[in-house]
């Protein structure tokens, strides 16, 4: 029996569109940064806890792109993603316990929880089960 790899083509590498006009971006101007996102609470990647990665055609869109996601930044939403990741871990565990464990404070596991009761589909319950 032998083993056949997949024709691959190195001469043509796929580009990035800008996220801030959709344009494919040319050979030579792409830029990438790492921008806040409250959204984003990953298990895999710690280093990029509350962040995530652009890409823009010039500096305009970038600068835009920064600041876009400088004001969509919530910080109830992160503390709710915090819960929630702490909670896969602690099935067993209070909602004071999880935000101790969240590090949060009682201020911060309240208004987490609120926002996630004002969303448009909030959660019922926590990854671990723990009711919101």
């Amino acid at each position: 029996m032998s083993l056949t790899s997949p024709k691959v083509d190195f001469r043509t590498p796929r580009r990035k569109s800008c996220e801030r006009c959709g344009e494919q971006i040319p050979p030579g101007k792409l830029q990438t940064a790492l921008v806040l996102d409250s959204s984003r609470v990953d298990p895999a990647d710690f280093a990029r806890y509350g962040q995530r990665l652009v890409h823009a055609c010039g500096d305009d869109h970038m600068a835009q792109l920064v600041e876009q996601a400088r004001r969509d930044w919530v910080d109830e939403q992160w503390w709710f993603g915090l819960l929630c990741q702490a909670s896969r871990s602690a099935e067993r565990e209070s909602l004071s316990e999880l935000a101790r464990r969240a590090r949060l404070s009682a201020g911060q596991l309240d208004a987490a929880l609120e926002w996630n009761a004002r969303t448009a589909d909030p959660l019922d319950c926590l990854p671990g089960g723990q009711p919101c």
